[in-house]
């Protein structure tokens, strides 16, 4: 006999409540907020080349008259969100890493190699001979060629 699906409310509603007034009180404060005029840079001057004389104190080549004052602050900014990144790259590694056993795994090999040791790959990109070439019946030879 099937039951009909149940709504299961147990500790799992609070959070996603929260969640939604979490939601709504943002989109409130976001539709509410009045925002002040448009302002931009003067026109003929890009941002990025003041950034750029700045950042290597070359005050000869920026824009004289009418040039962005004091761009260090944008600097900070710069290094910051530089060094951010660069964190976030570094615990990226750091957590794409797998280890098996304490030793660390290729992250292209999508099995590990069960083959025997015999019949592998050696040094000069040859293969090892499966068998010995030779008797296989135990006989003994003295030498010479055997017909």
């Amino acid at each position: 006999m099937t039951n009909r699906p149940r709504l299961h409310t147990s500790g799992t509603l609070a959070p996603g409540l929260l969640a939604v007034v979490l939601f709504g009180v943002m989109a409130a404060i976001a539709w509410t907020t009045q925002f002040g005029e448009m302002s931009g840079y003067p026109d003929g001057i890009a941002i990025t080349s003041e950034i750029g004389y700045a950042m290597f104190n070359l005050e000869a080549l920026q824009s004289g008259e009418g040039a962005i004052p004091d761009t260090e602050p944008f600097l900070v900014a710069f290094i910051l969100i530089a060094i951010v990144l660069d964190a976030a790259l570094d615990a990226s590694l750091v957590l794409a890493k797998r280890e098996e056993g304490g030793e660390p795994v290729s992250p292209l090999a999508s099995q590990r190699d069960t083959r025997p040791a015999s019949g592998g790959a050696v040094a000069d990109g040859g293969h090892e001979p499966t068998s010995r070439v030779g008797p296989t019946d135990g006989a003994r030879t003295e030498g010479g060629e055997s017909r």
